[in-house]
């Protein structure tokens, strides 16, 4: 179970490079064909929009498990072993908390976008919902991430562990 969850974030966040790529090549290719006096693409802005945010939102979970998201740890590093990663534990429960409301929240703007039939219209005609559903689907994941994470530290406080160094399980 825990193989396809790192799968399934990695598969996330690997889907978002590659979009990422994909919109520096149209981009590159709207630039030329309106150099060219070809035309453009008017589609672009949109897809760039919806992209980078369901794209931020699903690697997300990625992220944190690598630990690349912004932290500050000179606490951490001031305090006893023990205690740092009493700490470490505390923010994860917090995050958790977060996640889980965010996932609450999240789930219910869906589901009453689902049910009023909101669309959202632009160049494209796009049902709101599906918009939305990255908050939740990323909450739900970030929240599993937090318990692992909280799983992870448990009864770690050798003197050799680094609290940013996070040992897989």
């Amino acid at each position: 179970m825990l193989v396809l969850f790192e799968k399934l974030i990695g598969f996330l966040c690997t889907l978002f490079g590659l979009s990422l790529g994909a919109i520096i090549v149209l981009i590159c290719l709207d630039v030329g064909l309106r150099d060219l006096g070809l035309g453009s693409l008017p589609w672009l802005i949109e897809l760039t929009e919806y992209l980078m945010y369901a794209g931020t939102f699903l690697a997300a979970p990625w992220v944190l498990r690598q630990g690349s998201h912004v932290r500050v740890d000179i606490l951490l590093v001031a305090v006893p072993k023990r205690l740092a990663v009493r700490l470490e534990q505390a923010v994860d429960l917090c995050g958790l908390l977060i996640s889980l409301v965010l996932l609450y929240y999240g789930s219910a703007v869906v589901a009453d976008a689902w049910r009023s039939g909101m669309v959202q219209y632009k160049t494209w005609y796009v049902p709101e919902w599906l918009l939305l559903l990255a908050i939740p689907v990323s909450a739900a994941l970030l929240a599993a991430e937090f318990v692992l994470r909280v799983l992870r530290v448990r009864g770690v406080v050798r003197d050799d562990y680094a609290i940013a160094d996070r040992p897989s399980i």
